[in-house]
């Protein structure tokens, strides 16, 4: 068996948000990308270039940097969403990078099942019917 290309990387799975005190679907679906995407090792890439860059100027990585490096690599997992009938802070968020990281930074349970869902292999499998959408 040739285990080249077990998991497509770069299929989207579609996460559905639950409330994490009583496990009910929202409504609310992200379309998320592995941690291992194309599209995720390039904000990897930039943020091992900020810190090198830093150390070689001597300066120290500051909590407050890394904090942010952790969201933007987790808004890097979500190619898109569907907040269905649902509003956050009173408006539908429109998709973008910024406002995904700003929303992570925020809610902490949605932080935690984006990153459980783009880190479990399980859901990018070649047998997985998704197909990659465009966001």
């Amino acid at each position: 068996m040739d285990i080249a290309g077990i998991y497509n990387y770069e299929t989207l799975f579609p996460l559905e948000l639950v409330r994490p005190d009583t496990e009910e679907k929202l409504g609310i679906v992200f379309q998320i990308r592995s941690a291992s995407s194309q599209e995720s090792k390039k904000v990897l890439r930039k943020h091992v270039d900020e810190v090198t860059e830093r150390q070689q100027r001597g300066k120290l990585v500051k909590g407050e940097m890394r904090l942010r490096q952790e969201l933007e690599k987790a808004a890097s997992w979500i190619a898109s969403w569907d907040w269905g009938e649902h509003t956050y802070g009173g408006e539908k968020p429109e998709f973008s990078f910024r406002k995904a990281v700003e929303i992570l930074d925020k809610e902490d349970w949605i932080y935690a099942q984006v990153s459980e869902a783009a880190n479990n292999l399980a859901n990018f499998t070649k047998e997985s019917p998704r197909p990659v959408a465009k966001p």
